[in-house]
């Protein structure tokens, strides 16, 4: 017998249409969220709703957690982090009988491995998700005992934070409490603890999230956050104390943002630390940005660029002047890819200078100032000082405004070579950008040479990389069928994700003469695609498509994070209105 799925159970309930579950897997898809909790958070059912149609339809019993008070031994049997992962509850325990309550008793794969783990016959019972988070927040709790607990971490003496010194200034009593608590051996392990792991881990970013009742520490690995530990709110202003100590943070102000740096040498490893601080409602957020010089400096050919891709790209940025634009959002990568190429370009013979807000990595024969626009040391400052210093090639971290977009294009006709990036979507959006924060088109098409746009997309992880069946929503998508597709399915490597490190999604476009005539006269971002297609260009899609073609990522990972493009969908319809014609067509023959 088939087993229903929830969507099915609350379709046939009555409770939601189909068009509302349809949103609510559109919205679940790449996402690591399950099916009720969308549906609720889009307001189209209740908690109870969901347990209330379980119930009906798969005869189960109801219960109320808060009626029961579970052992610590019966606690014991399901992991606090399971309880809360999986919405699952251990209530009772009897004659090798364990009774559970679950918010979503399909999930079958939860009840065999608990009653694998456990060796023990399990009762399903269902229960509202609110009423199981509630019992597993009073069951299992926070400790009371939360520096013996903070004791016994391990103390990671081969750690070494490194920072500016300070001059010492005067505190109140309360400060100096929390700074005493903060420099606590026990606050001090922690910290150092979360880092260290988390650079171990591969980790990019850390956040330290309070709530409510405690404090949430995510890492974001291989672009994607995962919850890693929950410690105890008593200590949440003395971690951020401490934190704020190792980047020279002023620790009695909690009510503004900050921002700051420090180091981290961890087995003969360097580690840059970018903090930020943000106030929130529940206390201070504090996310880490690690910088590992040596992992961050990647050559040219191991990002990912396809061979199609690469060759033009080369020739542009080996000219002797014009403008390399790199686009995407924060986060894509663009920053790695302008290193890498900073790298094929330095010689003895050529003076480059990078402008950048921070200065993220430090390269040997390259002069590498650092923005700091809160003394007014702006990128149009900057830029018009470094042209003053005979530069061949000038890297600029970021164009933000006209100022900087008009000094950089000026340079690039000048007989400089100008390397830039612009936060937009994709190539020919750029172009628009430019225009719109007001650079005359004729500067746009004489000195930008090339743009290329990115994104960063999982890999499959090679240690657990089996073959898949097509997704059943490719029918929506116009792209080309493989014979075989592949998923990882989770292991050790991977911490069970079925990915193992990114690789870089690339279209680039080159600035053509059709092109150049067009972005003369007035245009449009149809009018565009039209002349960069028929250029060579190729969207991202299409290139990450072909690295799920080689095997290299997943249908759901490209469908999950790269846009399908507008005009890709308009050559769908197109296509499927001229099928339309013919058999209209053939109809009439036959009459």
């Amino acid at each position: 017998m088939k087993r229903k799925k929830l969507g099915e159970i609350l379709l046939e309930e009555g409770l939601i249409t189909d068009e509302q579950l349809e949103t609510a897997l559109t919205i679940q898809k790449g996402k690591n969220k399950k099916l009720g909790k969308v549906l609720i958070e889009l307001g189209y059912i209740n908690d109870m709703q969901v347990a209330e149609a379980l119930t009906r339809q798969l005869s189960l019993h109801m219960v109320d957690c808060k009626n029961y008070n579970p052992s610590q031994e019966v606690l014991s049997l399901v992991p606090k982090e399971i309880a809360e992962s999986k919405l699952v509850l251990p209530l009772e325990l009897k004659n090798k009988n364990l009774l559970i309550a679950m918010a979503n008793p399909l999930e079958w794969e939860t009840i065999e491995d608990i009653s694998f783990e456990t060796g023990l016959k399990l009762t399903v019972a269902i229960s509202s998700e609110n009423n199981i988070l509630n019992a597993i927040e009073k069951y299992y709790g926070s400790s009371d005992e939360t520096w013996n607990v903070l004791k016994e971490l391990p103390s990671y003496d081969g750690v070494e934070f490194i920072k500016e010194s300070v001059d010492d200034e005067k505190q109140t009593s309360v400060v100096q409490s929390v700074y005493q608590d903060s420099e606590a051996p026990p606050i001090v392990r922690l910290v150092t603890m979360v880092i260290a792991d988390a650079v171990k881990s591969g980790a990019s970013d850390i956040h330290i999230e309070p709530r409510e009742k405690n404090v949430q520490v995510r890492y974001r690995i291989d672009g994607n956050l995962k919850n890693i530990q929950i410690y105890p709110k008593q200590i949440q202003e003395a971690v951020a104390s401490r934190i704020k100590i190792i980047s020279n943070l002023d620790i009695t102000n909690r009510r503004f943002p900050q921002d700051g740096r420090s180091a981290l040498r961890l087995e003969s490893k360097n580690v840059d630390l970018r903090i930020s601080t943000l106030p929130s409602v529940y206390g201070e957020t504090v996310v880490i940005r690690l910088l590992d010089a040596s992992t961050g400096l990647i050559p040219l050919s191991r990002l990912g660029i396809a061979d199609n891709i690469l060759k033009p790209l080369i020739e542009i940025f080996t000219q002797p002047q014009g403008m390399l634009l790199v686009t995407g959002p924060t986060g894509s990568g663009k920053t790695t890819t302008l290193y890498s190429v900073l790298q094929q370009l330095r010689t003895e013979t050529k003076n480059i200078i990078t402008l950048e807000d921070p200065v993220e990595y430090k390269l040997g024969e390259i002069t590498q100032v650092h923005i700091n626009e809160a003394i007014g040391f702006t990128f149009a400052n900057a830029l018009r000082s470094v042209l003053r210093q005979d530069p061949d090639i000038v890297m600029v971290g970021e164009i933000r405004d006209m100022e900087t977009a008009e000094i950089g294009a000026r340079a690039a006709l000048t007989g400089h070579f100008v390397l830039s990036t612009l936060h937009t979507n994709d190539t020919v959006s750029t172009i628009n950008r430019l225009v719109d924060i007001g650079l005359q088109p004729f500067l746009v098409t004489a000195a930008v040479s090339g743009i290329i746009a990115q994104r960063l997309i999982r890999k499959i992880c090679t240690n657990c990389k089996v073959e898949a069946p097509a997704p059943e929503e490719l029918v929506r998508f116009e792209v080309t069928h493989f014979k075989t597709y592949y998923k990882g399915e989770g292991c050790d490597k991977c911490n069970n994700s079925g990915y193992k490190g990114r690789i870089g999604i690339y279209e680039l476009l080159k600035m053509e003469t059709k092109l150049k005539r067009l972005i003369s006269k007035h245009f449009t971002v149809d009018e565009l695609w039209d002349v960069a297609r028929e250029t060579g260009t190729k969207s991202l899609f299409e290139d990450a498509w072909a690295k799920v073609g080689e095997g290299i990522t997943t249908v759901e990972e490209v469908l999950s994070k790269i846009p399908y493009p507008l005009f890709l969908s308009e050559m769908r319809k197109e296509k499927k209105q001229k099928n339309n014609s013919e058999i209209l067509a053939g109809a009439d023959n036959l009459q």
